[in-house]
């Protein structure tokens, strides 16, 4: 890699099909050769350009009224000439079908991508459950006190199973209330605790025997004996219960730190930010298996209430040979307060740990023209600025930028 190699800078759309490395695809969303690059979902009325891309016709008409050339390549597109129907693609999403959201309640339909919108709102099985609390089934342990109700009865026998301790406590406290004339019900002190010490006492320091309660009822100091212990099971039961929710919510109250820390490194670090790519060479298998995948920095600031922007790394659709890196604009809740087209400074340096004098350092200048630097219309905008051919592949794997496995990329971005 030569470092004083000069660049010129870029407008890049995204390619088409390119996913991040974490994201996951849900299955009903559109394949790449299905969706519309402009909304995003299923293709309806498709059309395709001279340029050979693929669009809603009501999408690509909206655009070019707007701006006149082709969103993907920037092609200049006249609706009356360079757009055509596409029946084959619109026969092809007419065969799809896919199964109603509802299939688990018994809804057996499979409709075409286009027409499950509405078959949704219109679907018979659409409707709240209302027979649950109708139904609910009191806990075969009501009667002795247990005051819980259930769903279904694999409800009710999971908590039979889970609360034995529970409902033998309230089985004994009702077998006394029935056998047991308790005197000092009143009293200040646990009931059993008192019944208990009135059957036994222990004997004193010196040895001596205290004076002995009479022994004859021994069945009833068994009995009293049995249900202390089975109350103190019960409460350490409950400790470690409560034990247990105070450490989770510790675990979640420090990783709610954490992430608040990182946000607010990234909206105050003044459009300075290093990227650290962890587990690279991972990632560049990734990449390299297909080249439609790509990374992406989370979103930082060039001020605490200013533009946030993200980079962009990925094997360059042009060369695979090559790594393309970008900036992305990024949209945040200020966006109505700034000054729009961006204007400003940005520099890349690809960080060599082992020779700080082959670090790899760019600079650019923003365009206003370019739809790059306009305010976004989608939580990423999807067009970047940056450099399709930045570094070889070969290069920053083999020459000293990947140090234990980490890339390091960092960007400043200043407005002007």
């Amino acid at each position: 890699m030569d470092p004083n190699k000069t660049k010129s800078a870029s407008e890049g759309i995204a390619p088409m099909g390119i996913t991040a490395l974490n994201e996951t695809v849900l299955s009903n969303q559109p394949e790449s050769r299905y969706e519309c690059p402009v909304c995003l979902n299923w293709l309806r009325d498709p059309v395709i350009t001279t340029c050979g891309h693929k669009f809603c016709k009501s999408c690509i008409t909206s655009w070019l009224r707007n701006s006149g050339h082709c969103p993907i390549d920037n092609i200049n597109l006249s609706m009356k000439v360079d757009i055509f129907p596409d029946n084959y693609t619109k026969r092809e999403i007419q065969e799809q079908r896919m199964s109603c959201p509802f299939a688990a309640k018994g809804c057996n339909v499979k409709v075409t991508p286009l027409d499950l919108d509405a078959h949704i709102a219109a679907c018979e099985h659409n409707q709240p459950d209302t027979s649950a609390a109708q139904t609910r089934l009191p806990c075969a342990f009501h009667a002795v006190g247990c005051k819980d109700t259930f769903e279904s009865q694999e409800d009710m026998n999971n908590h039979l199973q889970n609360d034995v301790q529970k409902h033998m406590s309230f089985l004994m406290n009702a077998y006394s209330e029935i056998k047991i004339n308790n005197d000092i019900s009143n009293a200040s002190i646990d009931t059993k605790e008192q019944e208990a010490m009135n059957l036994w006492e222990a004997p004193d320091k010196e040895g001596a025997q205290a004076s002995a309660a009479p022994l004859t009822n021994t069945s009833t100091l068994i009995r009293a004996l049995y249900e202390r212990v089975v109350v103190l099971e019960q409460r350490n039961r409950e400790q470690d219960i409560v034990l247990a929710n105070l450490t989770k919510q510790l675990s979640a109250l420090a990783v709610a730190k954490m992430k608040q820390n990182s946000d607010m490194l990234l909206r105050y670090c003044a459009g300075n930010y290093i990227w650290r790519v962890d587990n690279f060479q991972q990632r560049l298998d990734a990449m390299l298996k297909d080249n439609y995948k790509m990374l992406y920095s989370p979103g930082f600031y060039t001020s605490p209430n200013g533009y946030r922007f993200c980079v962009r790394l990925n094997i360059s659709p042009q060369n695979p040979l090559f790594f393309a890196l970008h900036v992305h604009l990024m949209k945040t809740e200020n966006d109505d307060c700034l000054e729009w087209p961006f204007n400003g400074r940005i520099s890349f340096a690809m960080i060599n740990q082992l020779d700080a004098e082959r670090t790899q350092r760019d600079t650019m200048m923003s365009n206003s023209t370019l739809v790059a630097f306009r305010k976004p219309t989608a939580e990423i905008c999807l067009r970047g600025f940056g450099y399709t051919e930045y570094a070889l592949v070969s290069d920053v794997v083999r020459n000293g930028f990947v140090k234990n496995d980490v890339l390091v990329i960092k960007v400043n971005i200043k407005c002007v």
